[in-house]
């Protein structure tokens, strides 16, 4: 499986939302490009992804790098709304949805 950061950041920029790096209150990355936000990401232990459109934050979701840790654990809570619940269906599959 794709690791969860990752395919959000790529579903993210396909479906034309900028993505925001934040760690610890600071913005370190913001913009449309898949590298540089893999680079943000991975560049620190935990921080947030906020998709926005048209400048407006739209969701976000919380991640965390810990040792020995399952790649679609690294993205560990999200807010709810269509654009979350769209992102996960799509990542989790079917899981999401028998999930009891």
């Amino acid at each position: 499986m794709q690791k969860a950061y990752l395919h959000l950041i790529k579903w993210a920029l396909s479906k034309d939302y900028s993505v925001e790096i934040e760690c610890e209150g600071e913005t370190d990355y913001s913009g449309q490009s898949y590298n540089e936000a893999k680079n943000a990401v991975e560049a620190v232990e935990s921080g947030v992804i906020y998709l926005k459109q048209g400048g407006e934050y739209v969701a976000w979701f919380s991640f965390v790098f810990d040792y020995n840790q399952s790649p679609d654990e690294i993205i560990n809570d999200w807010g709810i709304n269509q654009i979350t619940e769209q992102w996960s269906k799509e990542y989790y599959g079917w899981q999401v949805e028998n999930a009891s």
